[in-house]
């Protein structure tokens, strides 16, 4: 059995072996000098090739028991070779693209910090929008303080347009996989959207 393991090795992996080869190949089951032993005999009888390389002799498979692949048999394969490359290269990218997803999920608010940063912001928003149409209305102010209104708004309404975009890559993101209505999933969680209470950006940045 040892001999049959040897030469085995020997010929699945064609290419030269050292005693030390064979012996780690079949996990210390057989001592080195037990496999120079019986790859000695089995190079004698023939079944393998033996060549001295200085002080250590290789063995290596007999070339004429190796079976050559045909051309087509060697293009099939090739071709086997080339489809799992392409799998692994699609895996790879699908691999990085759920990564870059689970990364902006694990980095974006929570569902309450969310809502109360909605809820401020969208206070914030209305309280200005109200100061600022209560300017508009013929008050006079000072240009300083004008522009400082409509700056402080215009932030403010940059920075509802910029949670809202990252609220809707969550909720497409998990509608992916969810089974249900995420209108029913909002209801669940107590989520309200613009268009629940009637808040629209484009007619807020109109005014």
């Amino acid at each position: 059995m040892p001999a049959k393991k040897s030469k085995g090795v020997s010929e699945e992996a064609n290419r030269p072996y050292s005693a030390n080869d064979i012996s780690s190949q079949l996990h210390g089951k057989v001592s080195p000098n037990q496999a120079k032993k019986i790859l000695n005999d089995l190079a004698d009888d023939g079944r393998i090739q033996r060549k001295a390389n200085g002080k250590q002799q290789i063995f290596y498979a007999n070339q004429s028991d190796i079976e050559v692949p045909s051309i087509e048999e060697a293009e099939e394969e090739e071709e086997k070779i080339k489809e799992l490359e392409e799998r692994v290269d699609a895996l790879k990218s699908n691999n990085k693209s759920l990564a870059g997803r689970l990364q902006g999920l694990n980095s974006a608010l929570t569902d309450d910090q969310m809502r109360e940063r909605i809820s401020k912001l969208s206070n914030e928003i209305k309280e200005n929008d109200e100061r600022l149409e209560h300017l508009r209305s013929g008050e006079v102010i000072s240009p300083e303080e004008k522009a400082k209104i409509e700056t402080e708004h215009a932030a403010m309404l940059k920075h509802w347009k910029a949670r809202k975009r990252m609220f809707k890559n969550i909720s497409d993101a998990i509608s992916e996989n969810y089974p249900g209505k995420m209108k029913d999933l909002f209801a669940d969680i107590g989520v309200e959207t613009d268009e629940d209470v009637g808040a629209d950006t484009a007619i807020i940045a109109a005014k």
